[in-house]
């Protein structure tokens, strides 16, 4: 994936949220006076082709059918934006925060800030599946997801993958690339580990366990989402975890691999909005909100960017129904249980240090 398109990927803002508090004084560029005396919401987003996306089938159709405008934010990330809207909390300087996990949980436990939501509020959150609304506690709502899945070169690998327990098969040694906890998917590969062995999410000791047998094994543990590109065209490694939409990106380029959702589900990356309890344009972000979750928007955006939207109502169409694992196939790990931070920590002084 090259560098427009190293945006889409909902992970990529597993930074540490502490070390966005230094800057966020002006990110939003239009003061919530100017906002409250004219018809802008500010909300954020990642660049690149998903910006592009988000703007045509989203952004666009609402600001025609509302007269509002969107200010739009793509700078940062979403433990900065976070940090604007606590530190701003009074006048908030961005009405709309657009958030990704494991930032998410760090928002939802933060008192004072966003509104909790209903479907009064948001109507069309009648339309949402639960995992991307009720696992947030009602005080965020899902967009869109990333699944996270098995990788294979198909030139490599006669017997494609189809359980999560094949990256353990002996065969595999020395050609298997792995997240670290700077790309994405590193957390959710330790309670897959631990629900093969007996654990889950709240019992991740049979995962440690089985994580430290496999390192040996894994022939690198990429800390971006750009390593695995040139080790997959050259055919050094042939098989792994990864996000879908990067998977299939690489294959357009003519690389033989394909994505498989293991039968135990795929994980998945969620965006999801946060509403400012004192956003000067509260109702207008709510509308949009309402608008960006109804079927249209939905169809239209998850189909052009093939990713998976939260609408249970829309349908996909043409390579995307063939490329996008649905909801009835996710891994639904309720990360309430746990505390994401430690298991980032333990990861990197365990498995990959």
């Amino acid at each position: 994936m090259n560098a427009s398109q190293t945006s889409v990927h909902f992970s990529a803002s597993r930074r540490r949220f502490a070390s966005a508090s230094a800057a966020t004084a002006t990110i939003a560029g239009f003061p919530a006076i100017v906002r409250a005396q004219t018809k802008t919401i500010t909300t954020t987003a990642f660049g690149g082709i998903y910006e592009k996306h988000y703007r045509t089938h989203v952004i666009e159709p609402w600001e025609k059918r509302s007269g509002f405008k969107v200010n739009l934010i793509t700078t940062g990330g979403a433990d900065q934006w976070l940090t604007s809207a606590i530190v701003n909390r009074a006048r908030p300087e961005i009405d709309l925060p657009f958030l990704s996990l494991p930032v998410t949980h760090t928002a939802i436990r933060t008192d004072g800030v966003f509104l909790d939501l209903d479907e009064k509020l948001i109507p069309n959150a009648s339309q949402i599946d639960p995992l991307f609304f009720d696992y947030f506690d009602r005080k965020a709502i899902g967009f869109n997801y990333a699944p996270f899945g098995l990788f294979y070169r198909t030139d490599q690998i006669r017997n494609a993958p189809s359980s999560w327990s094949d990256l353990w098969r002996a065969e595999h040694a020395g050609k298997i690339l792995l997240p670290d906890t700077t790309s994405g998917g590193a957390e959710e590969t330790v309670v897959i580990a631990a629900s093969l062995n007996g654990g889950g999410v709240t019992n991740l000791d049979p995962g440690w366990a089985a994580l430290r047998k496999l390192k040996p094994a894994v022939q690198r543990f990429f800390k971006n989402n750009n390593e695995p590109v040139p080790i997959l065209q050259r055919g050094e490694a042939a098989i792994g975890a990864w996000y879908s939409a990067r998977v299939f990106m690489l294959k357009d380029t003519g690389v033989p691999v394909e994505f498989v959702t293991p039968k135990e589900g795929a994980p998945i990356g969620v965006l999801s909005f946060h509403v400012a309890r004192n956003a000067p344009q509260r109702d207008a972000a709510l509308d949009f909100v309402n608008f960006a979750l109804s079927k249209t928007p939905q169809e239209g955006f998850g189909n052009a960017i093939e990713y998976g939207v939260c609408n249970r109502e829309a349908v996909f169409t043409g390579r995307a129904r063939e490329r996008v694992t649905p909801h009835s196939q996710l891994m639904r790990i309720d990360w309430r249980k746990v505390d994401i931070a430690k298991i980032s920590e333990r990861f990197r002084r365990e498995i990959t240090s």
